[in-house]
């Protein structure tokens, strides 16, 4: 108690060091497990997480490139549709994967031109709608305009028992006067006096707009009417001849590894994909672009760490010198009355332990509880909790200098020499007396 007491008061007495101490402990621990815990995030983004992706490989149109050399600034005067695949083609591509002993699963969607038919529903603007096949649910959200969600009704099922069904957009119903569970008739593209039935089971509305499609012309998005394959192919708007590119067909190929994703690229090009093409994977591209802002941050932490541990030391030896200096007369005074060197030690350590104590505590539950949301704001990619790899390096460095601030203190105390507690102050001097003077007597 007696040591407490003492240092209690000498803190009591420094209110600025004691502070100043609390300040460094705290930024010092909360940074430390911070920038060690973000930097493991960063790492594992770019490292295991990132090596673990399953690749969705598309090919599309590379636009720009052809406008390019077409010297044509604008796109809807070039007809794309000249550049859509056959499924003799894509077949050919997944023999060439097949080849190499790559494993994938095929997800496709078909888009064909649709005239309207007389007396019946009609576009929002022009004269044709866009019938789109998915094969399934999952290419449903990939397809050429992208994701959409259901407004109104159900969305589409894909049972090869359910043929003529379709969701349409919440625009094209709102001028037609089109409800859920009304049929619409469409004209066959093959003969347009004849038509086929869709029963609209549901409406949607695109997640996002401005979406350029992978293959074919752009699309009209309050035209574009939604089909199961099954309810396409029983329309017979896929071509019989398997070398038509009548049709946008795009096909993605789930792939399992990264190092699949780059033999798809080689066995593609090796299979005759000509360069007015471009290999890519949105969902690699997504991850790629999500954990950007982690990148951005993870790329300075090393050297952060490194100017915030050397600045740290410095601020500290000057507050251990600070706790200190000037304190021979009161290491003396404590050594005549009784009190042992490592006790004054102790009493010197516990001046700078207590608040650093206390501002580590205080760091490491700020970062603990922190870190995780901060690291949430730049990416969803990965989770930025603080794990004991992170946590314990920090609490044993905190740990190992608290037990060097100590040692310091005891050492100061030691290298004490007694003998100055009876060393001449210096020589007295007496009032009108000077040395000359008592030479004079002494004579």
């Amino acid at each position: 108690m007696f040591v407490l007491k003492n240092a209690w008061t000498a803190m009591g007495h420094h209110k600025t060091r004691t502070i100043l101490v609390f300040l460094l402990a705290t930024a010092v621990s909360a940074g430390s497990l911070f920038a060690l815990s973000a930097r493991y995030s960063y790492e594992s983004a770019i490292g295991p997480i990132y090596q673990s992706l399953s690749p969705d490989a598309r090919i599309s149109v590379d636009r720009q490139k052809i406008m390019a050399s077409k010297g044509e600034t604008d796109e809807t005067k070039i007809d794309w549709n000249q550049y859509n695949i056959s499924w003799t083609t894509w077949s050919k591509y997944a023999e060439a994967l097949s080849g190499a002993s790559i494993d994938f699963t095929p997800r496709y969607d078909e888009t064909a031109v649709v005239p309207a038919a007389d007396g019946q529903i009609q576009p929002v603007d022009g004269k044709n709608f866009t019938v789109t096949g998915f094969y399934d649910a999952d290419s449903s959200q990939n397809g050429p305009l992208g994701g959409y969600t259901i407004t109104d009704g159900a969305d589409l099922t894909y049972d090869q028992n359910e043929t003529a069904t379709a969701i349409i957009p919440k625009a094209l119903a709102d001028k037609n006067g089109t409800k859920v569970g009304d049929t619409i008739n469409l004209a066959l593209p093959s003969d347009t006096s004849k038509t086929f039935p869709l029963k609209v089971v549901g409406f949607y509305e695109n997640k996002t707009s401005g979406v350029t499609p992978a293959t074919g012309n752009d699309i009209n998005a309050g035209n574009a009417i939604y089909v199961s394959y099954y309810s396409f192919s029983a329309a017979a708007l896929s071509p019989e001849d398997e070398n038509s590119t009548a049709n946008a067909l795009n096909v993605t190929f789930m792939l399992g590894t990264l190092a699949q994703y780059d033999q798809f690229q080689t066995l593609v090009k090796q299979a005759g994909l000509g360069d007015d093409y471009v290999i890519s994977s949105p969902k690699v591209e997504a991850y790629t672009t999500g954990i950007q802002p982690l990148k951005d941050l993870g790329v300075k932490l090393t050297p952060a760490l490194t100017v915030l541990w050397s600045v740290g030391g410095v601020i500290a030896v000057l507050l251990v010198a600070w706790t200190l200096s000037r304190r021979s007369e009161e290491i003396g005074y404590d050594i005549a009355v009784g009190v042992g060197r490592g006790t004054i030690g102790w009493q010197f350590g516990l001046e700078l332990l207590l608040p650093g104590l206390l501002g580590a505590l205080v760091g490491f539950l700020g970062a603990g509880f922190g870190t995780a949301p901060i690291i949430a704001k730049l990416t969803t990619q990965v989770h930025g909790t603080p794990l004991p790899a992170q946590i314990w390096p920090c609490v044993w460095g905190a740990l190992a200098t608290m037990a060097v601030v100590l040692v310091i203190c005891w050492i100061r105390t030691a290298c004490y020499r007694t003998t100055t507690l009876f060393a001449a102050r210096g020589p007295v001097a007496v009032a009108g007396v000077d040395d000359n003077t008592t030479a004079q007597k002494e004579a």
